[in-house]
């Protein structure tokens, strides 16, 4: 039987720098050699570990000796939507299988997130100070906003473009929390 390609994806709390893809691809084909990952951003660039970006094709190697797990390391600096691909391919590179995912990943805005939610857990005595500011509720509702309408514009759409900018925006925020928290 053939291989048909399939994959997963997540990052790791503490690590959103990090993508952990996990090969899910059933079948097997004798001439298929070698995996590759490839993660284009909405710009087209493409992603490989140790914060490298190219406008040239380039892939992480996954090789099949190295199981079903790989970690692509330090591949994300912010909440990204991007295309990952998975390949196998044979001696000459030639693609046996491919599969392609549009992913958002965001970590980074989740993980902010929570902080301010820990940061009013710990404000729950008189007089909760960051609760007072009648812009933060309403910050923390857009940040939210912002997160979820790049999920859904992944989910609902397979819009790559929409997706980035409402990462872009709680981002933003973020980059700017003395103005917003």
């Amino acid at each position: 039987m053939a291989i048909t390609a399939s994959f997963s994806t997540s990052q790791v709390v503490g690590n959103p720098q990090d993508i952990v893809l996990v090969d899910s691809s059933s079948g097997t084909d004798v001439l298929a050699v070698e995996r590759r990952v490839y993660v284009i951003n909405a710009e087209g660039q493409y992603l490989t570990e140790n914060y490298t970006v190219s406008d040239s094709v380039a892939y992480t190697a996954f090789p099949l000796a190295d199981g079903a797990t790989i970690t692509l390391e330090n591949i994300l600096s912010v909440d990204t939507a991007a295309y990952i691909t998975l390949t196998y391919n044979d001696v000459s590179g030639n693609v046996r299988a491919t599969v392609t995912n549009l992913i958002g990943f965001t970590l980074y805005n989740e993980s902010f997130y929570y902080e301010l939610t820990q940061n009013q857990a710990q404000q729950n005595q008189p007089p909760p100070m960051i609760m007072q500011d009648s812009n933060y509720y309403t910050n923390k509702g857009i940040l939210r906003t912002e997160i979820d309408s790049g999920d859904n514009a992944i989910s609902y759409g397979a819009d790559i473009i929409s997706a980035q900018a409402c990462y872009d925006r709680a981002t933003y925020m973020i980059s700017k929390e003395d103005n917003f928290f």
